[in-house]
């Protein structure tokens, strides 16, 4: 059964780890309008006349509240200590953090709202085999750090105006992603054929078996004017899962000492690594007596991703995975395509 995509989640707990896909046009981006324009990433889904009544600014449908909350790597880190792909240098323990171990955490595969459909302080359900049979270690108030509880699980939403993209066999095809709230980590991109039985049957097994390449390392940052400026990746695929698979950095250094949101839009203590471009580094909101400010990167993320060839002509849904490393979370968009002859 599919749901309406204006519901209300209870339970509410302030999380700032927000970033999703923006192009191609997520589930979440009503009629594709808002596109890849700057500073909107995680507006979309949610303003003018999609905008529902919801809590504080993060209304049910924003492309940058469907996620996986309170999951681990269920063995030893894949990524070390002294890895150039980390992405937090500082004396806490993130050993156990989604991006030591790309791919192996817990993960709803198109996101759940909020982050916690069973509630906060429940182990994930509907996730892949892989995960670990281990029970979450919960605080001792019972409540995971983060999101909402009881949110719809993406794949069981009606979402409105969802757009199609269409492409071919072999192509490459560009990705843009944003981030208003920054936890370091990596990304992939996975591509799963539409179930015959349509998306609620869609699963982290399916999306395992078509990781997508991405077309060298050459990335870009695109400003709210449309200008672009090019720099080096950096991707893996030693550790990752399914094995081989390829994941890219999160080219973008939060704050030191730990990445938390200051109360400036800049980094008084410096980065966690060199930033790829001098404007793109830092936590992506700011607090103002500790209320989430209103100030957003005014940029995103460009990448390039290569599809498969001999892809058989149908309905397909691209698959974006962020797997953090400041927090226990993964953040996730759908997108649905197309390819043709």
């Amino acid at each position: 059964m599919l749901f309406s995509w204006a519901i209300l989640a209870t339970t509410f707990v302030p999380s700032l780890g927000h970033g999703n896909l923006q192009f191609p046009p997520p589930w979440t981006n009503p009629g594709g309008w808002l596109a890849n324009r700057t500073t909107l990433q995680c507006r979309i889904g949610c303003i003018e006349k999609f905008a529902f009544r919801g809590i504080y600014d993060h209304k049910p449908g924003c492309d940058c509240w469907w996620y996986t909350n309170g999951t681990r790597i269920p063995g030893e880190p894949t990524i070390p200590d002294d890895s150039p792909l980390r992405t937090f240098f500082d004396d806490e323990d993130r050993s156990t953090k989604p991006w030591r171990a790309p791919g192996t955490s817990t993960f709803y595969p198109c996101g759940a709202f909020g982050g916690n459909p069973s509630g906060l302080g429940h182990r994930p359900l509907r996730l892949s085999s892989n995960a670990s049979s281990e029970p979450l270690k919960v605080p001792q108030n019972g409540i995971l750090r983060g999101g909402c509880g009881y949110g719809m699980d993406a794949r069981d939403v009606d979402f409105p105006e969802v757009v199609t993209s269409t492409y071919r066999s072999g192509s490459v095809i560009e990705t843009v992603w944003g981030i208003s709230a920054n936890h370091g980590g990596g990304y992939s991109y996975r591509l799963c054929r539409l179930p015959a039985n349509g998306k609620t049957d869609i699963t982290e097994e399916c999306f395992q078996k078509t990781p997508l390449r991405f077309e060298g390392t050459k990335q870009a940052i695109q400003f709210y004017n449309g200008t672009r400026v090019y720099f080096e990746g950096m991707k893996t695929s030693n550790g990752t899962y399914p094995p081989g698979s390829e994941w890219m950095r999160n080219p973008i250094p939060a704050c030191k000492p730990h990445g938390e949101p200051s109360t400036s839009p800049g980094c008084p203590d410096g980065t966690q690594f060199e930033p790829p471009v001098p404007e793109a580094f830092g936590f992506g909101v700011y607090r103002l007596d500790n209320v989430a400010g209103k100030w957003y990167f005014e940029w995103s993320i460009v990448d390039r991703v290569v599809l498969p060839p001999g892809l058989e002509p149908g309905l397909y849904v691209l698959g974006f995975r962020w797997d953090t490393e400041g927090e226990d979370q993964a953040w996730a968009s759908c997108a649905d395509i197309e390819i043709v002859d």
